[in-house]
């Protein structure tokens, strides 16, 4: 059965980008042409552009019906007769394309369109609808550096026009591109405030798309209860309005069907996947189509129906390969892979897993990759290679460490440590019963045949045999336990900045009560400027150059006693024993000795600067009772200082 990080990780990305897709609904959806977020259009706009008008309300509450009025509104209102008519038949258009989430090509043909009429004409408001619609096209590529440009832009151009829809929606993408790079705090922000514009003005389907897409992150997360809050909102709303979009009904059962797998609910689960089979059926969506496949594979696993769960992957397989979709083929052969281990077939299945796991590494999609490297072990251990799956389980072990320090906060890291050690447990103890129990057969049946045809002299052979046997699986399990202890070592570590991290600073925070001394300490949290650009511009092997080479300079720099740690990505933390009137000057030279000498690096010399954002305390002890409040002290401070232009840093006293 899927663990449920594993389904997450299978359904995240779809999941995230369909919701994206669905949830980025272009212009107006209110019923009230009086509405806030009406306003807009309504004031550009004559009554004879009425009828037009609510066929573009209607393009996204029901795309459909929209696609069959068309033709009849064209005869009545000719689209060449205003530049204003023109550009909102392009976007009625570019919504039913959109509804049904395949033809992107089409789809975007109405937006060049849009585009150049707005440059034709001078209109702001067109090109600005465009560029919001071509940021969408690149969070789909995953290019979300010129995408969030893109969207900043358009942020700008909104309020400039105070065009409320508008803004609503591209704080919306600013909180997709966010969430698709796992920055779970500013995409939620970015939700709230495109929630709270759509509130304002009653738009009941914008609301509930907001709502659902909050409630996909919370899937991401693995918060249940909250996914489930608002995701119930949403569907109740989508109900209640009568809204008639099989593409986004789709995405909504989908996501209800993960969210009631994991709060035990299993008949809701079997519901809300009939209903998204159902809806995939009536909409051309091969992404929507994919992610119901994957989904009724992984209820069929769970519910011990392997051979219909090979059949439903084996449908989703050929449907992306048929649209030559990467990510789908991957995500089709990881649920394949899982398929055939619960049908203990194990050469089929490895085929496919390593088919999923070269895709993801081609990818660089890192937390595929390591989720695909445990279902590697597990077919490894199913098929009694215990070497190769301890050597996978490792590689899952230590890589998904690394990430969740990078993407997740204190509490959700504590809840996969605690499962990881209780796994590897798991895992060194699976793998001495089955050295014993081989053994004991082994003796078993050497003995017996022995016995039966030689005799007691052949008896003596064969005890030597078995000791020899013996020796080698006691010296293969003293090794395993060595390995264990290791990972047990390398947990307080991080491993690429060899600097402590953060559960090694949780076990000393618990130590501090024992201290007699009443120490003050400064508490620094560090970021390194711009890290995004180097990964992107000089690639990821010289950024992680650059953090082991600041990791140097900060030891150097610091005294006996101060404590280094790496917080996660490019953050580190350092508690420095200082009294208040050194502090400033500490700061200052920890800055300086970073920045006024070149990072020699594999691309050359690089110039690296920080921002640093540090609360001084008056006793270690008030680190252990406040430590919380302390950081998020220190994290307003740093972004104080990012907002300042970075390469700097801002000290404040606790309690402030």
């Amino acid at each position: 059965m899927p663990e449920p990080s594993k389904l997450i990780a299978r359904f995240s990305i779809l999941l995230i980008m369909l919701a994206a897709m669905t949830f980025s609904c272009r212009s107006i959806a209110g019923q009230d042409s009086d509405q806030p977020c009406t306003h807009f259009l309504k004031s550009i706009s004559s009554d004879k552009e009425q009828p037009l008008l609510d066929l573009y309300v209607q393009s996204f509450i029901a795309p459909k019906k929209a696609e069959q009025r068309l033709p009849a509104v064209e005869r009545k209102i000719d689209p060449t007769y205003s530049s204003l008519r023109q550009a909102i038949f392009l976007l009625v258009k570019y919504n039913i394309e959109q509804a049904e989430g395949d033809n992107d090509i089409k789809a975007m043909s109405y937006i060049r369109e849009l585009k150049q009429l707005g440059e034709k004409t001078g209109s702001k408001w067109m090109v600005a609808e465009a560029w919001l619609a071509e940021a969408a096209e690149l969070v789909d590529k995953r290019n979300y550096e010129l995408a969030e440009s893109t969207v900043a832009v358009v942020v700008d151009l909104a309020r400039e026009l105070e065009y409320s829809s508008l803004l609503a929606r591209a704080l919306k993408w600013q909180g997709n591109i966010y969430i698709d790079r796992s920055e779970y705090k500013q995409g939620l922000q970015s939700y709230q405030n495109a929630y709270e514009i759509f509130l304002g003005c009653g738009d009941k389907l914008q609301i509930a798309r907001v709502l659902s897409n909050i409630s996909t992150v919370y899937i991401r997360m693995e918060e249940w209860d909250k996914a489930d809050h608002y995701l119930s909102q949403a569907l109740d709303i989508y109900h209640e309005q009568a809204f008639s979009n099989p593409f986004a009904e789709a995405i909504l059962h989908i996501n209800g069907s993960v969210i009631t797998k994991y709060l035990n609910r299993p008949d809701e689960r079997v519901a809300h996947i009939r209903e998204a089979m159902k809806m995939a059926a009536k909409t051309s969506s091969y992404r929507v189509k994919l992610t119901a496949l994957m989904n009724l594979s992984a209820m069929q696993q769970d519910h011990g129906m392997p051979q219909k769960a090979m059949e439903s992957s084996i449908a989703c397989l050929r449907l992306a390969e048929t649209y030559n979709e990467p990510r789908g083929i991957a995500n089709c052969n990881e649920s394949l892979a899982e398929s055939y281990l619960l049908l203990n077939q194990t050469d089929q299945a490895l085929e496919h897993a390593f088919l999923a796991l070269d895709t993801y590494e081609e990818r660089n999609n890192r937390k595929r990759y390591i989720y695909v490297s445990n279902i590697i072990a597990n077919i490894y251990e199913a098929s009694g290679d215990f070497e190769q799956a301890l050597k996978y389980y490792k590689q899952y072990a230590v890589q998904g460490k690394e990430y969740l320090f990078d993407v997740r906060r204190k509490e959700l890291f504590d809840l996969q440590e605690r499962f990881e050690a209780k796994e590897k447990e798991h895992e060194i103890v699976l793998l001495k019963t089955e050295n014993a129990l081989s053994s004991a057969r082994l003796a078993e049946q050497e003995a017996r045949e022995n016995m039966l045809k030689v005799g007691t002299a052949l008896i003596l052979i064969v005890l030597y045999l078995l000791y020899r046997r013996y020796s080698s699986i006691s010296r293969n399990n003293i090794a395993l336990e060595q390995s264990n202890a290791e990972l047990a070592t390398q947990s307080m570590q991080d491993p690429l900045t060899r600097l402590n991290n953060r559960r090694y600073l949780e076990r000393w925070l618990t130590t501090i009560s024992s201290r007699p001394e009443q120490r003050a300490a400064l508490v620094v949290l560090l970021d390194i400027d711009h890290f995004k650009s180097i990964n992107d511009k000089l690639g990821h092997d010289v950024g992680d150059q650059v953090l082991i080479l600041l990791a140097q300079r900060v030891k150097k720099a610091s005294c006996s006693g101060d404590l280094s740690v790496r917080w996660g990505g490019e953050e580190f933390v350092l508690i420095i024993n200082t009294p208040e009137h050194e502090a400033d000057n500490i700061l200052a030279c920890l800055s300086s000795a970073i920045a006024d000498t070149a990072f020699s690096t594999s691309a050359g010399d690089i110039t690296v600067t920080v921002s640093m954002g540090a609360v001084f305390t008056a006793s270690q002890q008030q680190l252990q009772s406040e430590w919380d409040a302390i950081m998020v002290v220190a994290d307003k401070a740093l972004y104080s200082v990012k907002a300042a232009g970075r390469n700097g840093y801002k000290r404040v006293n606790y309690p402030c």
